[in-house]
């Protein structure tokens, strides 16, 4: 089936996905019956599709649930994240998650009040490389992710993406590290028989296929956020990527992800000297971050929206 270009109207009874859907069956010059016919034929989540369903998927009158949506948009090659990437309406869910209501916007940690903050991504030529890989190792406490004369090894760790999110004087108040790497890699680190000195040193350019993310965390749940839609972003934007991995062992995120209903690949146990420590693992398809509203609401927000939204976030703390 051929895909095209959708468009948007202005009536407010007009889901976005009502309008995709009825656009691409029109396009496709199939009745109700025949595009209903197609998607059972083609997955399993529409067994027991009928065509009165269609009909009131296309006029809103109820909209599938995401898991439905993703397969129907992968069908006409398609995904979620470029159809509510253009809906206001979405968008608008998306900006709250960054931008917590005013009377939730006090901050609890010690030394960061909600003030102005920018995002920085540092790379492996940035004069601070090694001392902020380093702290963010040093947080994350995940033994398999040792390194030795990190210094030393810039070129080799060019594939490792940080973004640390600072305030006033430069203070870091969040941070996240990941990588784009091969799925056959990740299982490998997943399993514990690779750690991140191993996977420095293989040259994986052009044989990527997913994103691992290995330390993720922020002062408030604002600045967190912020920080996942960077890696989020960055794994719907290439559209080669079809797998995202955690393995962390910050209780934070994993409590976070576990809310969001994704479910731990592994847990492991390690022992660090006198303590024991739990890694957990995530591993997520790309169809399924899709079908996750709370990671597609993040997967949409560009560095550019990004931006903006910590601009007027700072510049409404500012007018009260």
């Amino acid at each position: 089936m051929s895909s095209t270009a959708y468009c948007y109207t202005s009536a407010k009874d007009s889901h976005v996905f009502s309008i995709f859907l009825k656009n691409t069956r029109q396009h496709n010059e199939l009745s109700q019956e025949q595009f209903c016919l197609h998607l059972r034929e083609q997955s399993s989540l529409f067994y027991n599709l009928d065509t009165i369903t269609v009909s009131r998927w296309e006029r809103g009158v109820n909209i599938p649930s995401l898991a439905k949506q993703a397969e129907i948009v992968e069908l006409y090659n398609h995904e979620l994240v470029d159809i509510y990437g253009k809906d206001n309406e979405f968008l608008n869910e998306c900006t709250k998650l960054l931008a917590l209501p005013i009377n939730k916007r006090k901050s609890t940690h010690p030394y960061y009040r909600n003030d102005e903050y920018r995002i920085e991504e540092i790379d492996n030529k940035h004069p601070c490389f090694h001392l902020i890989l380093g702290m963010i190792l040093q947080y994350e406490g995940n033994p398999c992710l040792s390194l030795d004369e990190i210094d030393s090894q810039r070129r080799q760790l060019g594939e490792l993406k940080i973004s640390v999110a600072t305030a006033f004087g430069g203070q870091i108040i969040g941070h996240c590290l990941f990588m784009e790497t091969r799925s056959h890699t990740i299982l490998e680190l997943l399993n514990f028989k690779v750690n991140l000195q191993d996977i420095s040193r293989l040259n994986v350019k052009g044989q990527t296929n997913a994103v691992l993310v290995l330390s993720s965390a922020g002062a408030t749940t604002q600045v967190e956020n912020s920080l996942m839609s960077v890696y989020m972003n960055f794994f719907a934007s290439q559209k080669h990527l079809t797998y995202l991995s955690f393995s962390v062992c910050d209780d934070s995120l994993i409590k976070k992800l576990n809310g969001v209903k994704l479910s731990p690949f592994k847990i492991k146990s390690v022992t660090k000297g006198k303590n024991k420590i739990d890694i957990t693992s995530f591993l997520v398809s790309r169809s399924e971050v899709m079908a996750n509203r709370f990671l597609l609401k993040l997967a949409v927000i560009s560095p550019s929206n990004l931006n903006q939204i910590i601009d007027l976030g700072v510049k409404g703390k500012q007018a009260r």
